[in-house]
């Protein structure tokens, strides 16, 4: 199982357009072969910044998911302050 974190910055002020634009791709994501979770969160106390928790069976079905994110389309110019910070993890029994 693959975990990820996405830290994403919002352009100031954006934070919850942002969430909004999230949650449209995240119920696309949700429907990809592999996908278990794709969620959105956004900060307490930061209402720009927000966090997204992905898991994916394996290598497959992460590639998969890049593949459709591309075909998805950016739909995010202007919403983001920057480059999200990605993490990816391996869970351990």
């Amino acid at each position: 199982m693959i975990g990820i974190t996405a830290v994403m910055t919002a352009t100031p002020g954006q934070g919850d357009a942002l969430v909004a634009a999230m949650q449209k791709i995240a119920a696309e994501v949700v429907k990809e072969e592999g996908n278990h979770c794709y969620l959105v969160h956004q900060s307490l106390d930061d209402a720009d910044t927000l966090l997204i928790y992905e898991q994916y069976t394996d290598e497959a079905a992460l590639q998969a998911h890049r593949d459709h994110m591309k075909a998805l389309g950016g739909g995010l110019k202007g919403l983001l302050a920057g480059r999200p910070d990605v993490k990816l993890f391996a869970l351990k029994d």
